[in-house]
């Protein structure tokens, strides 16, 4: 994976640091096109933006873009909608992964290749979170299951990451929540269950990176 970067102006890497320890971050904007029934949702390059301000513009163009080109595939309006509501959000901050990379050579080039990543997902919209909270209502009395968290994953389209904390019986609950959201997903959407007591380095960035959708 890479990124390429939007600079207003040249940097070597010490002004670089010296311009995100001032507040600046890396920010990226996703947009939907959907040429005859395929459908595409990638992400634009890195800006080096101050604040959401100096972000409008180019949010703007974006959502241009998947306002005009982005209804018309098959799931063109679920990934219109998607990337609108994370753009309205300030778009998505790479700074983390975009400066653990980053060499004088990217810098010259304007461009990063991503050789290790900590952003692994994306925040669930609402009506995602409202899905989630709903089911989980038939576990409140149920304290075997202890943690419970979602997010969408950025390293493979079209899935959705659940992460599940129980003292015993995983699978149990794993396939009970695979075969409630897969008949509220579109079926193209694949569904990723976590074992937050197996799985402790993904487990660390779901709790991290997606939503709490019950602890105890």
């Amino acid at each position: 994976m890479k990124y390429k970067l939007k600079l207003a102006h040249d940097l070597n890497l010490e002004q670089l640091k010296a311009k995100i320890d001032a507040g600046y971050r890396f920010k990226v904007f996703q947009y939907c096109f959907s040429p005859i029934f395929a459908t595409y949702f990638p992400f634009s390059p890195a800006f080096l933006i101050k604040d959401i301000t100096d972000g409008k513009a180019h949010m703007k163009k974006y959502n241009w873009i998947s306002a005009v080109f982005g209804w018309w595939g098959i799931y063109g309006a679920l990934y219109t909608i998607r990337a609108l509501k994370l753009n309205a959000k300030g778009g998505l901050d790479v700074t983390e992964d975009v400066m653990l990379n980053i060499t004088e050579e990217d810098l010259q080039n304007k461009c990063v290749h991503l050789r290790e990543t900590t952003l692994l997902y994306r925040t669930p919209a609402r009506s995602d979170i409202k899905t989630m909270s709903k089911l989980v209502r038939d576990y409140t009395y149920d304290y075997n299951l202890k943690e419970c968290y979602a997010a969408w994953s950025l390293e493979y389209d079209n899935v959705f990451c659940v992460g599940l904390k129980t003292d015993n019986d995983f699978e149990k609950y794993a396939n009970a929540f695979h075969q409630h959201l897969s008949k509220k997903f579109y079926k193209h959407i694949q569904i990723d269950l976590i074992d937050l007591n197996e799985e402790v380095e993904r487990a660390m960035q779901l709790r991290k990176q997606g939503v709490t959708v019950i602890t105890r």
